[in-house]
C-alpha cells in the first residue's frame, strides 16, 4: 500500500504542529545522475556547494531583515520561528535548517518555498542556475554594514530570480 500526501497537507501539518519534525519522502541518497528539467540542469552537488548554498540562505535571511528593518527577535517572533534556528541560519553555514523554519520563513518573507529548500541543503538535487545564481549573490553582499543602495538592488534581484518559476524549477 503507498501512501501519497499531498502539498497543501503537509503545508497544514506544518503550520498546525510545529513541535513536531514533518518531512516526506526519502532523502536522495546514492543519486548520482543528472536530470535535465524544464528551467535547466539539476544535479547532485557536494558537500561544500551545499556549505556555499547555506552560505547565501544566511546572507539572503539576514538581508531580508535588514530590508525590512527588523530585528533577528522581530522575525522570529512575527514568523514563529525560534530565535536560535534563525540566528543558526544566518551565522552557521554547517547548520541545516528544518523543514518548517524553511516553510515559515518562505511565508514571511514571500520567497519560493522550493529554492530556500534547495538553499538549505534539505534537498540532494539542486538547478544549477539556482546554485550559480545564489553563490554569485553571496559573492556580492556584504552583510557588515546596512545595505547600500547597490546591494539592496542586487537583493531586489535575487529574490526575483528566486520567484521567477520559468526561471527556476519545481513547484511551491
Amino acid at each position: 500500500m503507498k501512501l501519497l500526501f499531498s502539498v497543501d497537507w503537509l503545508r497544514s501539518k506544518i503550520a498546525s504542529d510545529p513541535d513536531v519534525e514533518t518531512e516526506a519522502g526519502r532523502p536522495l541518497v546514492g543519486f548520482d545522475q543528472v536530470k535535465s528539467m524544464e528551467s535547466g540542469i539539476v544535479a547532485v552537488i557536494p558537500q561544500r556547494n551545499v556549505i556555499q548554498m547555506r552560505i547565501a540562505l544566511g546572507t539572503l535571511v539576514r538581508q531580508l531583515r535588514q530590508r525590512d528593518r527588523l530585528t533577528l527577535q522581530e522575525v522570529a517572533a512575527r514568523a514563529e520561528v525560534s530565535e536560535e534556528e534563525l540566528r543558526q541560519v544566518e551565522t552557521n553555514p554547517s547548520y541545516t535548517a528544518r523543514p518548517r523554519l524553511i516553510f515559515q520563513l518562505s511565508k514571511f518573507f514571500g520567497v519560493s518555498l522550493n529554492n530556500l529548500s534547495q538553499m538549505s541543503g534539505a534537498t540532494h538535487a539542486v538547478d544549477r542556475r539556482l546554485y550559480n545564481d545564489a553563490v554569485q549573490y553571496a559573492a556580492h553582499s556584504d552583510d557588515v554594514a546596512p545595505l547600500s543602495e547597490l546591494q539592496l538592488e542586487i537583493l531586489n534581484g535575487f529574490v526575483a530570480v528566486l520567484n521567477t518559476p520559468k526561471a527556476l524549477s519545481g513547484h511551491d
